[in-house]
């Protein structure tokens, strides 16, 4: 049996001890504001353009931080930083948000999806929540609103759309979007929110879940069609990980068993296919019909795979008790804690390649960055919690590695 509070007390001492102070360390622009995206191993900036979204995940972590646990303004005071550099420079004025902007602030390219949008809304979100600043709120309500109103668009565009280039939607867009909508949730009317979220629901379960394989697909064509390419046949774990966590969130907050059991089992079954039984951890893609992937990098190990993986395990074991939920933490677990923390510098390493080596001396990129590590160790050290409150005392694990975080 699995020792929860051991496990707790594991990520608590990572979280806390290593991946919160290096970030808050070496991220902040102090000159220009914001936070600088991609550091070396030892946190030196090697570029100064910003992603807006990691600029919002970052906002999201500290603010998240602040309101999970109170105490260090320090959080707070960081998590401000980023916050009022998305209000001067992450959207425009009608609040549709930049994909990157330079390190003044300066747009560079635009987005081509509401991700980035919907990544602003839950770190307004959270800000709100930190602060009691109605500003915040509304920030939130009016970014929110104006996305929904573009994908909604959008959408009916592309339904309408027989002929031409091919259209593709991918699984990351209505992920994020769920999202914000559970961030946002005390902002917004129950009915709306409820309409809003079932339309997402539907969109998930109908069109992106593959209905023989029982697992959501990363890419599709309009209203759910199979592409048999290797992008459409894809499997993204990291992704999926992800919005299984997310629907977990839902289905707590609705009550819906139905759609937290069904999430279980995909999370397990997709730990079954990208688990490595030779030397371990968890490929970065996978191939649904089992053909051979041309992706030279789907053999990586991520450090976000692996903390949305056990995120999603944990809520699947404290919301339904899955029997296979507790196998996969133990071994998730002890490949995570031996392979991506850094003793040397701090924080963790971000990628490795199969050997279980570090791929190259960054600790964060344009696209992975802080946000992508400390929400998911957060998560799943408030639910490693709460399943130790239903453990006997007494009840320990075998097997488990706890060292090295």
């Amino acid at each position: 049996m699995l020792d929860f509070r051991n496990l707790s007390a594991v990520y608590q001492d990572s979280l806390l001890g290593s991946l919160v102070p290096f970030w808050l360390r070496h991220s902040a622009d102090e000159r220009c504001g914001g936070y600088f995206n991609n550091l070396t191993d030892n946190g030196l900036p090697i570029e100064s353009d910003k992603s807006v979204e990691q600029q919002a995940r970052h906002v999201w972590a500290y603010a998240g931080l602040y309101n999970a646990l109170g105490g260090s303004n320090a959080w707070l005071e960081h998590a401000l930083r980023g916050a009022s550099f998305l209000y001067q420079f992450g959207h425009d004025e009608t609040l549709r948000c930049y994909a990157t902007v330079d390190r003044r602030g300066r747009p560079i390219t635009p987005t081509a999806d509401v991700c980035t949008d919907a990544t602003v809304v839950g770190a307004y979100c959270q800000m709100h929540r930190a602060t009691g600043n109605d500003e915040w709120a509304m920030l939130a309500k009016q970014t929110l609103a104006s996305l929904l109103q573009r994908r909604e668009q959008r959408r009916a565009a592309l339904s309408r759309t027989i002929d031409g280039y091919r259209q593709l939607l991918h699984l990351s867009e209505p992920v994020a979007v769920l999202q914000a909508l559970l961030e946002a949730k005390p902002l917004l009317n129950e009915e709306d929110w409820k309409d809003a979220v079932k339309a997402l629901l539907d969109e998930l379960l109908d069109e992106f879940l593959d209905k023989r394989q029982d697992i959501l697909r990363e890419w599709i064509q309009p209203e759910g069609a199979f592409l048999n390419t290797p992008e459409g046949r894809r499997l993204s774990p990291g992704l999926t990980f992800r919005a299984a966590a997310t629907l977990h969130d839902l289905a707590s907050e609705t009550g819906n068993r139905k759609v937290a059991l069904q999430v279980a089992n995909w999370t397990i079954r997709l730990c079954e296919w990208a688990w490595d039984d030779t030397v371990g951890g968890l490929d970065l893609w996978v191939d649904i019909k089992n053909q051979p992937l041309p992706f030279p990098d789907s053999k990586q190990r991520w450090a976000p795979v692996h903390l949305d993986c056990l995120a999603a395990l944990t809520k699947a074991y404290f919301y339904t008790r899955h029997p296979d939920a507790p196998k996969w933490i133990g071994r998730v677990h002890n490949y995570t804690i031996e392979h991506f923390p850094d003793p040397q510098h701090g924080g963790w390493h971000l990628a490795l390649n199969r050997q279980g080596k570090p791929l190259f001396p960054v600790k964060a990129t344009l696209t992975c960055g802080a946000g992508d590590l400390i929400k998911p160790l957060l998560d799943t050290w408030h639910m490693t919690e709460q399943c130790a409150k239903m453990q006997p005392m007494g009840s320990f694990g075998r097997g488990l590695r706890v060292g090295g975080m």
